[in-house]
Order: C-alpha cells, then structure tokens, then sequence
C-alpha cells in the first residue's frame, strides 16, 4: 500500500516552504509583479497574470498572510467574528459579506465560535483572528458584548455588523431592532390581540433578540395590550418558553404569540400541534427575520430584515476604516425590515366569530 504524505512543490518540498522568489522565477517575472497578483490589483495585464496563476498552482503556493500584512504595516485581511451560521440569518449575512468583501478588495477569513458556547468561545476566537494581524474586524454576533472589544479599539478598526451597537468606539451597522419590534406589534395589535405572550431572550444570549422581544412588548403595552413577557436565558435553545405559551393559550389567556426569530416561531409549531392548537384559529404566531427558506410556504407572518443592505455597507465602512481610520467619525447606522403578511396571523376568534354574526 502506498502512504500519501503531504502535498508537494516542484522541487518536492511542501507548498508551505515554497517561497515567493520561486513563483516569480518559474512565471518569469518580478517578485513584485507576483504580489501584485496576488492582491488582485487590475494594473497587471491578463497575460501575465495567467503566466504568475499558472506558476502557482503548479509550486502550490501558499501567501504568508500574517508577514504581508507586517510587511505592509497594515493589511487588507480582515477577520470576521461570525455567530452560528446554522441559524439563517447569520449564514446569509456570511455569504454577503463574503461577496462585497471580494468587491471590495479585501480578503475575509471567518471564525465561527463554537454554537452551544457563550461569551468566552467568542472572544478565544477574537483572539485567533486578532493574532492573525488583520487589518479590520468585523463583529456579527449577538453574544460577546461590546465590552469585550474594547481592549482592541486601539489596535484595529472595529465595525459591528448586523447587531445593535451604541458603543461610542465601535462603528455600527444594524438592524433597526427598535423599529421591527415596533412593526411587529403594530401588526398584532391591529389585528385585534388583546393579551398576547412575547418570548424576550436574555441580552446574555443574543443581543438582537433581546432588543426585539424587548421593543414588542414596550409597543404592545403602550397600546394597552397585556403582554405576558417570557424571559428566556436557556443558552442554544429554540423551544424555551413554548410550554409556557401553550398553557397560556389553553388557559385562555392570550390569544398571540410573538416570538423573536423564525426559528424560534417554527420551533413552536410542533408543541402547538402536540396540544391541539390551531394556528391562527386558536393562537396566532409571528416570527422576525424573514430569512428561512420556504417560510412563506409555511405562512409565518414576519418581518424581514435587510441583510444585504447592512453587508452592503458594513463593508464598505470597514474597507474605508482600513484605507482612512484617522478621520472616521464613528456612527451608528440602522435599517429597519419590511413586515411580511402570513397565514400564522389573523384576529382573535372571538372577533371572527362576530364579524360573521
């Protein structure tokens, strides 16, 4: 049987020993024309860029990232700090950060803490990106706090990207959770619900769920619904509270379920049918996010967030913060999403009842 070792270069080494001066001499040109290459910068022509691509798939080049950037005295890699990219919306916002960061020149690399850990995974995983001498952080997660960054502020812009930030050292592109959890409720009141539990994530498990839970029942109670506030702090859980919820609604006692994601929606559904509950007939539902793929097949009623505006220009504060820090004013951006009708919302059945009387 043979043994398959490692990857070899050219000369038989590993590709992580193969040097740039080896690039350039198999593609015949300079070392700079290779580095230039390898940035991605449109002065080289097509022709030559195909010599230098061509030498290095053949060597198996690998560029030492964390010497460029010390070479450079700064550096166009900049780390991402991602949450659970399982849940929808993070894995979307992922994904278009990833495109306008290839727009814009800048090279991503991504750690994802570990999904069922808190805080301090998130910020070994700081550590990692940061030991890797980026040259921007991007931060979207809804666990570590902004706390957390400040030891860093001084070292490498900071852009907070797809969560409430009102730190004054930290650069912030959100959702405008105060205005969706206000569009939310809105909704729900004006469908005629007049008690209705809300699901409220502690701050310590996600900070955008939090606000959201928070900015529905601030909204429903200043319309003069009751609002049965169930707080959840069970780390890594979708399904917290949904007992509640259920004996809530056999007591009577409320007549909607407002929850702050989706996922969290959906997760209801199964405890909802386990119970005999019809949705919207016995208890409507909404969700928030409006990302999860065939939700409208399902007929959650939502509110979708504008995740490729805040990736759109998160980014591109963060590639303007890398070229020109000095003269960043720091402010803290927010877009509100668009509410999405659903079959889980109706009115109560009392008023259906009479309006077919």
């Amino acid at each position: 049987m043979t043994e398959l070792g490692p990857p070899k270069g050219r000369n038989g080494g590993s590709p992580l020993g193969v040097r740039m001066d080896d690039v350039a001499q198999l593609a015949q040109v300079s070392r700079a024309t290779v580095s230039r290459v390898l940035m991605g910068h449109s002065s080289v022509s097509p022709k030559t860029q195909e010599k230098v691509n061509r030498a290095l798939r053949e060597l198996g080049y690998v560029p030492n990232m964390i010497a460029s950037g010390l070479a450079a005295k700064g550096s166009d890699l900049v780390g991402l700090l991602l949450r659970d990219p399982r849940n929808p919306a993070y894995g979307l916002l992922h994904s278009e950060i990833q495109n306008e960061a290839s727009r814009a020149g800048l090279q991503l690399i991504t750690v994802v803490p570990t999904a069922t850990q808190g805080a301090d995974d998130e910020l070994t995983g700081l550590r990692r990106l940061l030991g890797l001498r980026v040259g921007g952080l991007m931060v979207s997660t809804g666990v570590i706090k902004a706390h957390d960054l400040e030891p860093f502020l001084d070292s490498v812009p900071v852009v907070s990207v797809g969560r409430m930030e009102e730190h004054p050292g930290i650069y912030g592109v959100s959702y405008d959770e105060d205005t969706n959890g206000a569009i939310l409720a809105d909704r729900v009141a004006a469908a005629g619900h007049r008690s209705v539990a809300v699901v409220v994530p502690a701050f310590s498990l996600s900070t955008a769920e939090n606000r959201r839970g928070l900015s529905m029942a601030a909204h429903l109670r200043g319309r003069g619904i009751e609002v049965h506030q169930l707080d959840t702090d069970l780390f890594g859980s979708s399904v917290d509270g949904c007992e509640d919820i259920v004996r809530l609604a056999g007591e009577g006692r409320i007549t909607a379920a407002m929850f702050p994601s989706d996922t969290r929606a959906i997760s209801f559904m199964p405890f909802a049918k386990a119970a005999g509950l019809r949705i919207p007939e016995d208890l409507s539902i909404t969700g928030c996010d409006g990302i999860l793929m065939g939700a409208d097949q399902i007929g959650i009623a939502t509110l979708r967030i504008p995740v490729h505006d805040v990736a759109v220009r998160g980014t591109a504060v963060m590639a303007e913060l890398i070229k020109n820090r000095s003269s960043a004013t720091i402010e803290h951006e927010r877009f509100a999403g668009v509410f999405v009708p659903g079959r889980s919302l109706a009115a109560p059945r009392a008023i259906n009842e009479t309006r077919v009387l």
